[in-house]
């Protein structure tokens, strides 16, 4: 599924507000208005559990990620990497929603400042 350039903004203004930048969970900058570019602030809008594995076409599925962070994701699951940094995909039963946990791991220097 792909969104419309309307439904994307209507997904960003949900999920990050009415600023113009924000960031990814990996903490690459994004534009509010650089939706589909692949450039330096380009976005993509991907899905937590991928469709190709069975996830479902909602917003709660939605993620919006920098177009590097999506390549990078992918239809990795559980585990995947991006920038260097090991991600597991983890399912709330309770709420019926998959969401994205950064693994830490014993070498990061930042494991204190997440």
């Amino acid at each position: 599924m792909s969104y419309s350039k309307k439904e994307a903004l209507e997904l960003w203004v949900r999920e990050m507000g009415d600023k113009e930048y924000s960031y990814d969970f990996t903490g690459r900058k994004i534009k509010r208005e650089d939706y589909l570019e692949k450039n330096q602030v380009g976005w993509m809008i991907s899905f937590v559990k991928p469709l190709s594995l069975g996830g479902k076409s909602t917003a709660d599925n939605a993620v919006i990620l920098h177009h590097l962070t999506e390549e990078e994701k992918g239809d990795h699951f559980p585990i995947f990497t991006a920038r260097s940094r090991k991600y597991e995909i983890k399912y709330d039963k309770g709420h019926d929603f998959y969401y994205i946990e950064r693994i830490i791991e014993e070498d990061d220097e930042d494991k204190y400042f997440i």
